[in-house]
This record gives structure tokens, C-alpha cells and sequence, in this order.
């Protein structure tokens, strides 16, 4: 068993700056998602293309294939951070909500929590933090190991729970009605978080859910506005404009990564949806470097 058997990791942040790179560049990674809680401090942020300012008592929740750009930080930046595995997550949020809630939460990351929500929300990041430590230091053969790892999970489950109850709360999300539609779509958005990178096919993500491709993206389209495809072609471009921005592999390495027959593949697809290729795409943003 894993020295960490916990699908979370609890890190508490003395030096934000750690977490970035030389450019102050972050990406999360395709199957992780988490918070972070601003104890001390500020700092200018650019998620995912839109302007955030954090201050103290500010939560932000990052999703999958999440990028961040820091444009200023203050030398006493302090907080908590937790990161979850999608394996995690998207059980818990399929009790109490629907795949328009959680794409809002991807949109609008940020919010402000007031003095006692915040203490609240400390006492139960430190109570996990404390029970994961005696879950680290136990052994797996006591009898008492796996007791301690289901409590460890519980009160994550907790925590989970908490700040979307705060989320909720500050931006009057709708109660959740979920049916049959709704797991379909938001089985489809967990797919597709999951698997973008290597599966662009409507008919993919219906074989998943045994339905037809037509019957699978009329129900798409009927829970969210757009079919399947149009919501793949988002994820995709999204993903690859974000590799462009923030990061500085080759035209070449983004094909690979996404899975592309060829550089050349790729940047028709890209030119098709957003209008001009890849490396002009790149320039243009970066206002003619790189």
C-alpha cells in the first residue's frame, strides 16, 4: 500500500511562490482539482485567461487543466491549499449537483468568505491535516489503520462539502434536481475532462454510457445548450490555448500531446475554430514573442 493511500493532499502554503515556476506559471493536471484558501496576503492572478485578485478570505477552487499566471504577489502570502483526485470529487458532487453547477464553478472560481466561515473552515483543514498525520505514522497491519483512514476521508468529504455550501450560498446556486439526463451529461463532463486530450469522437464518449452518438448528443444538447461535439471542440481548444499561452513546448509537442496524427493536423483543427493557427494564435497573445 501507498505510503499516501488518500486520493487529497493537504499542503499548507508558507511560500506560494514555491508552487510556481521561474515564469510564475502553473498548470493542474488533467485528473486533479482542489482550493485554495488566502489566510495572509493578496495576489493578482490570471485563471484561465480571467483577472482574479486574492485576499485574505478568498477561496479559489481550480478544476482540471487549470492555468495560472501570478502578476503580482505579496511577500506575506500565506494559505492553505488541498488537491484532489477526480476519483475524489465527482462522486461527492453527483449527490448534490448538476454539470451546469459544476462548469459554473470552472467559470467563476473565486469566493469571498466571511471571518467566522473562514475560521470554520481552518479548524477542519486542521483536524484533516492532524488525522492524516497519525494515518501516515500508523501502520497498515494495526487494527485500528483502516478505522482512522475512513475518518481521515470523512472529514475531507466534510471539508468538500463545507465550501460548497459556502460556494453555494454566496452565489445562490439552484437546488440540484438531478435525473437520468442529468448523470448523462455529467458523466459525459467527467469523460471528457478525463479523456480530452486523447478522444475528439462523439461516438467515444456515447459507447460509454451505452446510448447511440444521435441519442447521446440530443441529450447533451437538451441539458446544456450545445451538443457533445461542440462541447468537446471547446475542451479541446481550451486546452490547447492554454498550452500555447502558458507553457513553451513546440507547435510540435502540443499535436503530440493532444494526440494528433501531425503538427500540420493539428493546426488545421485549431484554425478551423478559432481562425487563425496555432503559432499565430501564440504570437498575437503574447503580443509578438515567442
Amino acid at each position: 500500500m501507498s505510503n499516501k493511500p488518500l486520493p487529497f493532499d493537504y499542503v499548507s502554503v508558507h511560500d506560494i511562490a514555491l508552487a510556481f515556476d521561474a515564469a510564475r506559471q502553473m498548470s493542474t493536471a488533467v485528473e486533479v482539482c482542489g482550493f485554495f484558501l488566502c489566510q495572509r496576503g493578496h495576489a493578482e492572478v490570471i485563471i484561465n485567461e480571467h483577472n482574479c485578485h486574492i485576499s485574505r478570505g478568498d477561496v479559489y477552487f481550480y478544476t482540471p487543466s487549470t492555468y495560472v499566471s501570478v502578476t503580482s504577489i505579496s511577500d506575506d502570502l500565506e494559505g492553505i491549499a488541498v488537491k484532489c483526485q477526480l476519483d475524489f470529487v465527482f462522486p461527492l458532487l453527483e449527490r448534490i449537483a448538476n454539470g451546469q453547477q459544476i462548469m459554473m464553478v470552472r467559470e467563476d472560481p473565486c469566493v469571498h468568505l466571511t471571518e467566522e466561515q473562514q475560521q470554520s473552515l481552518e479548524q477542519m483543514t486542521s483536524m484533516l491535516q492532524a488525522h492524516q498525520q497519525l494515518l501516515f505514522q500508523s501502520s497498515p497491519s494495526s487494527g485500528s489503520y483502516h478505522v482512522l483512514q475512513q475518518l481521515v476521508i470523512s472529514i475531507a468529504e466534510s471539508t468538500f462539502y463545507e465550501l460548497l455550501y459556502y460556494y453555494a450560498d454566496k452565489r445562490r446556486m439552484a437546488a440540484a434536481s438531478i435525473d437520468g439526463l442529468d448523470r448523462v451529461f455529467y458523466g459525459f463532463l467527467y469523460s471528457l475532462l478525463k479523456h480530452c486530450r486523447e478522444q475528439r469522437e462523439v461516438a467515444y464518449y456515447a459507447e460509454e454510457q451505452c446510448l447511440s452518438p444521435r441519442y447521446f448528443s440530443s441529450i447533451i444538447k437538451k441539458k446544456s445548450g450545445r451538443s457533445a461535439l461542440q462541447w468537446i471542440i471547446q475542451m479541446v481548444i481550451s486546452a490547447a490555448s492554454q498550452q500555447l499561452l502558458y507553457t513553451d513546448k513546440s507547435i510540435k509537442e502540443i499535436a503530440q500531446y493532444f494526440n494528433f496524427p501531425s503538427q500540420s493536423f493539428f493546426g488545421k483543427y485549431f484554425k478551423q475554430y478559432v481562425g487563425v493557427g496555432p503559432k499565430e494564435f501564440r504570437n498575437m497573445k503574447r503580443g509578438g514573442k515567442g
